[in-house]
């Protein structure tokens, strides 16, 4: 498995082993050795990509659809989204078609995101595939740490095209312009996440 991908897998999967009824103050506090270790992974993650730099396996070349994929009633559009910020890491979908898209993760200097990002790493995730399969979270607000109200979303799975790895998402779309998601290693460390982490707005 790629250090990418097991940075997506760090990054998400920390919620599932806290209690609930701790207090949101507290609970940050745990995030403290997966935030370490995400710099850790996302700087070998882009020294493999500087490797590569000469091939194709990390860019999508998807021939466009007209859309990106449907969330139930909802159709994301052929358009880039940017997630908000957690962990000093943001992500970004580049949606080409309903079943690729370029996908980047950031990392920044401060827990706020604010500023240049000091690194990225970009992979393309080919074989996006909407499940029926629904999940009901509530989604969590990284400007208050708070949890907000439920949102259903779609099990969701995708490629790595440079490794052929398969990405576990949870896709909640609000609207064609705002969705949250979830991404992990398995789908049981997905389903095990108590709530939806990224929150992304179309740019």
């Amino acid at each position: 498995m790629s250090q990418f991908l097991l940075l997506l897998k760090y990054e998400y999967v920390t919620f599932h082993t806290i209690s609930q009824s701790i207090a949101m103050e507290d609970k940050m506090k745990y995030f403290i050795p997966m935030i370490i270790l995400s710099f850790v992974l996302l700087s070998c993650a882009k020294k493999d990509e500087e490797a590569a730099t000469t091939s194709s396996a990390n860019t999508c070349t998807g021939t466009s659809s007209g859309s990106g994929p449907t969330f139930g009633s909802v159709t994301l559009e052929e358009a880039t989204y940017l997630s908000s910020c957690f962990a000093s890491t943001k992500y970004q979908f580049e949606f080409k078609n309903s079943s690729s898209a370029q996908y980047t993760g950031y990392t920044y200097g401060d827990s706020s995101c604010s500023g240049t990002a000091t690194s990225s790493t970009s992979v393309c995730m080919d074989n996006i595939t909407v499940s029926s399969t629904t999940v009901s979270k509530p989604v969590y607000h990284a400007d208050n740490a708070s949890t907000g109200d439920n949102a259903t979303g779609y099990y969701t799975t995708g490629i790595y095209s440079h490794n052929s790895a398969t990405a576990h998402m949870h896709f909640s779309a609000e609207s064609t312009s705002v969705f949250w998601y979830n991404v992990s290693g398995s789908q049981s460390e997905l389903d095990s996440n108590v709530a939806y982490l990224f929150k992304f707005t179309k740019q």
